[in-house]
This record gives C-alpha cells, sequence and structure tokens, in this order.
C-alpha cells in the first residue's frame, strides 16, 4: 500500500494505453508526449512499482503478469476518475462528445430520424452506433463503456441499477411474398403449415412468436435463423417463408420488397423500444442533455410515436 499514495496520475494514465494499445508509439500520441518522454516515464513506472510490466515480444508490448493483476484494478478506477472530473464540468454541445450507444440493427435504423436532427443543430456531437451483445449491457453503461442502451422489450420491466425512457410502441404483423400464394390474412393452421423466419439478435434459441405460440401448446417451423431485422425480409423474396415483422419496419419494405403484410392469427403483444442509461449515471450533464433534446424531439415529431 504504501507504493501507491505518492505515484504520479500520468504514470497510472500511461499505464492505461500502454495496457490497451501495446504500443509505445501509440500511447505517445494519445498522451501527447514525446517518444523519448514516453519510454522515461515508462521507466520511472517501472522503477516506482518494482516490476518490468511491459516486455516487447513481435513488435508490441506485452503485460506481465503483475501488471494483468494491476489492471484489473487500475482501469475501473481510472474510469471512475474520468466520469468524477466530466460531472463536474458543464455540458457544452458545441465542443466535440462522442456518444456510444449499443443497438439492434432495428433500432439504430429507428433512430435515424433523431440523429438527423442532431446533426442539423449539433454539428459537434458524434454518435456511435455498437451491436448490443446483450438485452441489457448493465456492466457497460456502467463502467461508461457505452453511455446509453437503445433495446426493447415486450411487457412493463424494472431494474435495480438502469433507468428507462419507452419512446416507441409498435405491433407485429405477418409479412410473405406477395407473388406467392393468395393474398389476405391467414389462419393459425394455415400459419403453422408454412415455414418461417426466426429474428434472433442475441442468439436466442426462441423468439417472441415462439413464446407465445407455447402458450398456447403450438409450435411453428423454422427454415432461417437471422440475427439482423432488417435483413430478415430479404429471406421472403421467392419463397414461401412467413417472417413476423415490426409493422413499422415492414411498411418501409412492403413496395421495394413487394411484401403481402396481414395481422397475425393469435394474440401477440406489442414491443416497445426504449433508452436505457446507468442509474450511478444519472447526475451525469452529457447524459441529461441528450436525454433532455432525444425526449424533447419525439414529443414534437409524428416520426417516431410513443408512449
Amino acid at each position: 500500500m504504501d507504493k501507491f499514495p505518492n505515484i504520479d496520475l500520468n504514470l497510472l494514465k500511461l499505464f492505461a494505453s500502454l495496457y490497451q494499445t501495446g504500443s509505445v508509439t501509440v500511447t505517445a500520441e494519445t498522451l501527447k508526449l514525446s517518444q523519448s518522454a514516453c519510454s522515461h516515464a515508462l521507466t520511472r513506472l517501472r522503477e516506482r512499482l518494482g516490476d518490468e510490466l511491459f516486455v516487447r515480444i513481435e513488435n508490441r508490448m506485452l503485460p506481465t503478469a503483475y501488471a494483468q493483476r494491476l489492471a484489473e484494478h487500475v482501469m475501473p478506477a481510472l474510469t471512475m476518475l474520468n466520469q468524477g472530473f466530466e460531472l463536474s464540468q458543464a455540458f457544452s454541445p458545441t465542443q466535440t462528445h462522442n456518444f456510444k450507444i449499443a443497438t439492434t440493427d432495428y433500432s439504430s435504423w429507428c433512430m435515424q430520424a433523431f440523429t438527423a436532427h442532431l446533426s442539423q443543430g449539433f454539428k459537434a456531437i458524434n454518435i456511435e452506433f455498437l451491436q448490443l451483445e446483450q438485452r441489457l449491457p448493465e456492466a457497460a453503461l456502467k463502467s461508461g463503456e457505452l453511455d446509453l442502451a437503445c433495446g426493447f422489450s415486450h411487457q412493463p420491466e424494472s431494474s435495480e441499477s438502469l433507468m428507462r425512457l419507452t419512446w416507441l410502441e409498435d405491433h407485429y404483423v405477418n409479412a410473405r411474398c406477395a407473388q406467392r400464394g393468395t393474398p389476405g390474412p391467414l389462419n393459425l393452421q394455415q400459419f403453422l403449415e408454412h415455414k418461417h423466419i426466426l429474428v434472433t439478435p442475441w442468439n436466442e434459441s426462441r423468439g417472441i412468436v415462439d413464446i407465445s405460440l407455447a402458450k398456447i401448446r403450438k409450435k411453428r417451423q423454422i427454415a432461417i435463423k437471422t440475427a439482423s431485422v432488417l435483413a430478415a425480409p430479404y429471406f421472403v423474396q421467392n419463397t414461401d417463408y412467413l417472417l413476423t415483422l415490426p409493422h413499422r419496419y415492414a411498411q418501409q419494405m412492403q413496395q421495394q420488397l413487394r411484401l403481402s403484410l396481414s395481422p397475425l392469427p393469435f394474440k401477440l403483444p406489442n414491443y416497445q423500444l426504449n433508452l436505457y442509461w446507468h442509474k450511478t449515471r444519472y447526475q451525469d450533464p452529457k447524459l441529461i442533455w441528450f436525454i433532455e433534446q432525444f425526449q424533447q424531439f419525439i414529443e414534437q415529431t409524428d416520426t417516431l410515436p410513443h408512449q
């Protein structure tokens, strides 16, 4: 413990950058140092901690076992310090800011109108959409690795750690190739006689359609599974496959892909698109600004129906 009270914070920033990049050159550029100054700083850190920390192998600086153990504590601590400094500063949308938002392909598509709005009035604001690998990435939202997540739900939900803004509600429809078969609604028996396309954004074994059918002791046949809502309608073309699709997107693709749309022959809950953020960041000026802008936009435009 006696090593850390007097250690230079800049040396820990150097450690974090080297750990993440494995490059003295990139670290020097990131910290705005010369390579010589960066090397000298690394020498001081090695002497201070009594360990080599990084060894060069195949032109890359790899962490020692001690450095790996140290990183488990240093990296989260630096993230928390950065968040603390950000909270102490007023947010200005005229300065460059990056927002990292986890989405599915469909939820990012639904946010297009809002990002277009930001591009007109806030040119210094940048948005980075990242693939949502799990429905609610709580750890990444807490650490600051993500600012927000845009996901969906089919029923009211509550969370001890996440806050939520529901901004769109919509229903599902049945989509099929208009050039094959008789147009019009299908009854449940006809629906189950067809093979289906299953959309699983997180590689689930089944979706809301399968869950709802199971409640009435029915099961459908799956021909194709895909993680992409946006790509799914293309698999319907020139086939007899059925696809359960968000009505909002189905309408957009109906003419382009010659889809026949009809109601589903059983009860299926509506879906809600939600914006999530972590409760520990509820006073973050950056997030407050974004959420206020987003909420004002959906309240003032008809392009994003909301609850």
